[in-house]
């Protein structure tokens, strides 16, 4: 079935919508050699938009690093090595093994077979190998290739080096991104409270990336592209933008299933669409839900709720909760990730389980 509105995988070519501004910004950033720090909520399309930006830098290698399930500085350099490999995937196998070969000092490369797609990768061979000298070879390697090629790396949950606690990876790689030469690098995350405070004043990180904080797309892009394929109005796309708030992966789920289905479009039908899409997740959510203790179930439906002025006496009345209580509770839900706050508005980042909480409760 034809798909335009692409929301559950990475949306490439004449299915990326806008950005014009953030690519361009992108662009300017990399040719000047400089480093970029893009953070927003989660589903607002940022590693699609990246995705597209380096898949366009032709003459220039580029790796993309997802590292959102590293639990050890091993697994951070091990991912770091896997990309390098999978940047050369483009190359016939055997020129890229060579290559590949002659390029790295300690790690061996071998062929891969997707068993899904049959499709042949690269991979390294880092039995044996110690997070040192895995990450020396890294950016020894990544450096011999700078000296010929422009380099672009974007590590795309960049937060998560916080969780490793036996070493400061953030002190380990300030000196090798100070020392850089050809080489641009793209941090990406969606917890931006940890994202700056890793690029904040006296951390190791201070003034080696230009913040960005990307925004929701425009109404106007999301219309433009939706006309194309719906009889939908701007009032309409406007309607359904508000009731996602700004999120892109909601916006084109709603979009899809209005595509799909083919009715006449009217608000009716678009809080039908949201019901059914809110209704499919309905087992998730109350499964989420259930793992907090009542204390943290109250918390959430008082951010649902009420989203600013949360330790007013009327809210703490109205929820039974004394403030120490409601404090506790709402720094496990940060914790967690179940909530955010941007200056004294919380708000749930899910913008799928923000609806289903103020429409259950």
């Amino acid at each position: 079935m034809n798909q335009p509105f692409l929301y559950d995988n990475l949306a490439i070519n004449s299915s990326f919508i806008g950005r014009e501004k953030e690519l361009l910004k992108l662009q300017t950033i990399t040719s000047n050699r400089n480093n970029l720090l893009i953070y927003s909520k989660r589903r607002m399309g940022k590693t699609t938009l990246v995705k597209n930006f380096l898949s366009k830098q032709k003459g220039a290698i580029t790796l993309y690093v997802d590292i959102f399930d590293i639990t050890s500085k091993e697994d951070f350099a091990s991912s770091l090595l896997k990309a390098l490999s999978n940047s050369y995937n483009h190359f016939e196998i055997k020129k890229a093994i060579t290559t590949l070969s002659t390029l790295f000092k300690r790690v061996g490369v071998e062929p891969s077979i997707d068993p899904t797609t049959l499709e042949y990768s690269i991979k390294p061979v880092l039995v044996g190998l110690s997070f040192e000298e895995m990450i020396e070879e890294f950016f020894h390697t990544l450096n011999a290739i700078a000296k010929k090629q422009k380099v672009i790396i974007a590590i795309d949950e960049f937060q998560e080096i916080a969780n490793i606690k036996d070493v400061k990876l953030d002190a380990h790689l300030r000196k090798y991104i100070q020392e850089r030469e050809n080489i641009s690098y793209i941090f990406l995350g969606s917890k931006r409270h940890i994202l700056t405070s890793l690029f904040s004043y006296k951390a190791p990180l201070f003034e080696l990336a230009e913040h960005f904080n990307l925004p929701p797309l425009a109404i106007e892009e999301i219309y433009n592209y939706s006309k194309e394929h719906l009889a939908i109005t701007q009032e309409q796309v406007e309607y359904i933008y508000n009731l996602s708030d700004g999120e892109t992966k909601l916006i084109l789920q709603i979009l899809q299933n209005l595509y799909v289905q083919k009715e006449e479009i009217n608000s009716a039908f678009i809080e039908k669409i949201l019901s059914e899409i809110l209704n499919s997740k309905d087992g998730a959510f109350r499964m989420l839900f259930d793992t907090l203790n009542n204390n943290q179930k109250q918390a959430l439906k008082i951010v649902a709720k009420y989203k600013t002025n949360l330790f007013s006496a009327k809210t703490l009345e109205h929820s039974r909760l004394k403030k120490q209580t409601l404090q506790s509770s709402l720094n496990t839900l940060f914790k967690k990730e179940l909530i955010d706050r941007e200056a004294e508005h919380y708000f749930i980042p899910d913008r799928s389980f923000e609806l289903w909480m103020e429409r259950s409760f």
